[in-house]
C-alpha cells in the first residue's frame, strides 16, 4: 500500500511539474496598435521617422509587405479583439448606433469573446492600456467588463496634454496632478506598472497596448519636435519618390510610378510660397514661409510617432530587465492609413503645444500613404494598408528573422488565432467561430495564404480581395466628404 501511494504521489508530483512547465513556458503577448499612421512612416518601412526599437524588431522579427486593417479606429479595433469581423462584433461604423442591425450597434456584441477572454481561459493575465473606442460605461462594454484583469484607458477628447480622465481598473477617475504629463508617456508608464503586477502574479500575460499616437492633435515635446524641424524641407513630392525607392531597396513593395499614386489635390511642393498658401489652411509660424509651417506640421507628427518608439523601447528594456524578452511575442501594427482629414485648417497657434488642435493635412498624409492611394476612411490600399511586424525570439528560428513576407497576406481577423497558436491553444476545429486563420505557419515558411479570400465595408465604401485580385466600390456620397476635406 505504501509503495503504491509513493508511486501515485510521484506521478503526480511528476504531471504538476510537467504542466507548471508548460505554463511558464507559455509566451507574454503584446499586442502594440499606433493611431492613424501611414504604411512607410516608420524607419522600417521607408519612412524618415527615427523608430530604432520598432526597427530592431523588425530586424530580429518578421514583417509583411501586406496586411490589412478596417479603414478607421472604431471597426479595426473591434476585430482585432475579436477575430471577426467588424459588422459581426457589432462595430461596423462607429461608436455610435447606426440603424436597428446589430451590425452597427456601435459596441462589441454580448457573446462575441475577447481576446482578454480567450486568454483568460488558459491562464494568462490580461491587460489593456490606451484608446479603447469599442463601448462604454453606459452600454457596460469597458475592457474589464469583456475580460481585461487590469485596464487603464484615457476619457473625452483626445488631448495629449490635457487629458483629465481616464478609466482605471474598472472606474472612471479624475487624474491627479503628477499624472498629468503628455499621454504617449503616461501610457508607456501604465504598461510598465501592469507588466510588473503580472509578473508578480506569476502568469504569463496578453497585453493589448493600444497608443494614441499619432491621432490628431498636433501634440508633442518640444525636444521631439526639435529633432525634426527642417528635415521634411525637402518636401512631398521629393521625399514621396525617396520613399518609394527604399521600398523598393528593402523588398518591401516594388518600385511604382509616383504619378500612379499622385492626388491632384495635392500642389506641388515648390508651388508653396508666402503669397500662394494651400486653400483652407492658416498660417501657423510668424514670419516664415508657408513651407515652414508645413515643416513644423510633419515634424510635430514625426515626434509624435518618435515618443511612441521610445515608449516601446523602455517595455523591451523592462521586459530584459525582467528575463522574459526572449519568450515574449510583440506585435505592431496600426488601426488605419494616415488621416487626410482637415482638422484644425483655421487654427492661428503653432501645433505642437497644448493651445493648439490641428491635424498634419491631406499632402502629408498622401506622402504618409506612400506608396498606395487614398486614405483613412476609404478602403483602397492607402485606407487599410498597415506595416505588421511579429517578433518573438524563442519562436522563430535565426534564418526567419529579418525575413519580409511577401505574397501572404493577413488581416486583423488573424490576431487573436496567431496568438493562441503561439499559446499553444488554437485548433481550427475548435474555433469555428473565429473568421481568421494562424499565420504562424506562414510567418515560420512553413505555409503559403496567397489564395484566401478577405472583405471590408466601411462607410458605404467596399472592397473584396481574392487572391492578387480586388475589388473596390466606393459609395457614392463619400465624394463631398473627400471634396469638404
Amino acid at each position: 500500500m505504501k509503495k503504491y501511494f509513493f508511486l501515485m504521489m510521484m506521478l503526480f508530483l511528476s504531471y504538476y511539474y510537467a504542466t507548471s512547465q508548460t505554463e511558464n513556458e507559455k509566451p507574454n503577448v503584446i499586442v502594440i496598435l499606433s493611431d492613424d499612421m501611414g504604411f512607410s512612416d516608420i524607419g522600417c518601412y521607408g519612412g524618415e521617422i527615427n523608430t530604432p526599437s520598432l526597427d530592431k524588431l523588425a530586424e530580429n522579427g518578421v514583417r509583411f509587405s501586406q496586411y490589412y486593417n478596417a479603414a478607421r479606429c472604431c471597426p479595426t479595433r473591434a476585430s482585432l479583439l475579436t477575430g471577426v469581423y467588424p459588422h459581426q462584433a457589432g462595430v461596423g461604423f462607429m461608436t455610435g448606433k447606426l440603424g436597428n442591425t446589430p451590425s452597427y450597434q456601435g459596441y462589441i456584441k454580448w457573446g462575441t469573446k475577447t481576446i482578454a477572454n480567450y486568454f483568460k481561459d488558459i491562464g494568462y493575465t490580461t491587460i489593456q492600456v490606451g484608446k479603447w473606442h469599442v463601448g462604454n460605461v453606459k452600454n457596460k462594454t469597458m475592457p474589464c467588463d469583456r475580460g481585461f484583469d487590469m485596464s487603464w484607458s484615457p476619457q473625452g477628447k483626445i488631448d495629449y496634454w490635457n487629458t483629465e480622465r481616464c478609466y482605471d481598473n474598472g472606474k472612471i477617475r479624475k487624474l491627479k496632478k503628477a499624472e498629468k504629463k503628455y499621454l504617449t508617456d503616461v501610457e508607456g508608464d501604465k504598461a510598465l506598472e501592469f507588466i510588473e503586477k503580472a509578473r508578480q502574479k506569476g502568469n504569463p500575460f496578453m497585453m493589448y497596448l493600444a497608443f494614441d499616437a499619432a491621432h490628431w492633435p498636433l501634440h508633442a515635446k518640444q525636444e521631439d519636435i526639435e529633432k525634426y524641424r527642417g528635415k521634411f524641407m525637402a518636401g512631398w513630392d521629393e521625399l514621396q519618390k525617396e520613399r518609394i525607392r527604399k521600398l523598393d531597396s528593402i523588398g518591401l513593395v516594388p518600385y511604382k510610378s509616383p504619378d500612379l499614386i499622385n492626388d491632384d489635390a495635392v500642389p506641388g511642393w515648390e508651388t508653396i510660397s508666402p503669397d500662394d498658401q494651400f486653400p483652407g489652411y492658416h498660417a501657423v509660424t510668424s514670419g516664415s514661409h508657408d513651407q515652414d509651417d508645413w515643416d513644423l506640421k510633419m515634424s510635430v507628427y514625426a515626434a509624435q510617432i518618435d515618443c511612441m518608439d521610445q515608449n516601446i523601447g523602455r517595455i523591451i528594456n523592462k521586459l530584459k530587465e525582467l528575463e522574459e524578452y526572449e519568450n515574449t511575442i510583440i506585435i505592431f501594427l496600426q488601426d488605419n492609413g494616415a488621416c487626410g482629414e482637415g482638422i484644425g485648417k483655421n487654427d492661428p497657434n503653432a501645433p505642437g503645444g497644448p493651445g493648439s488642435y490641428l491635424a498634419y493635412g491631406l499632402p502629408w498624409a498622401n506622402l504618409s500613404n506612400t506608396p498606395f492611394q487614398m486614405y483613412k476612411h476609404f478602403v483602397h490600399e492607402g485606407g487599410i494598408s498597415t506595416p505588421y511586424i511579429f517578433h518573438w525570439p524563442k519562436g522563430l528560428e535565426k534564418e526567419r528573422r529579418g525575413i519580409i513576407v511577401d505574397g501572404s497576406f493577413g488581416h486583423l481577423i488573424d490576431i487573436v488565432p496567431t496568438c493562441l497558436d503561439a499559446a499553444g491553444s488554437y485548433d481550427p476545429k475548435s474555433f469555428q467561430s473565429l473568421e481568421g486563420q494562424s499565420l504562424l505557419p506562414v510567418i515560420r515558411g512553413e505555409a503559403d495564404n496567397s489564395g484566401r479570400t478577405i472583405f471590408w465595408e466601411h462607410e458605404g465604401n467596399r472592397a473584396i480581395r481574392k487572391g492578387d485580385w480586388k475589388l473596390v466600390s466606393r459609395y457614392v456620397d463619400d465624394y463631398r466628404y473627400y471634396k469638404a476635406w
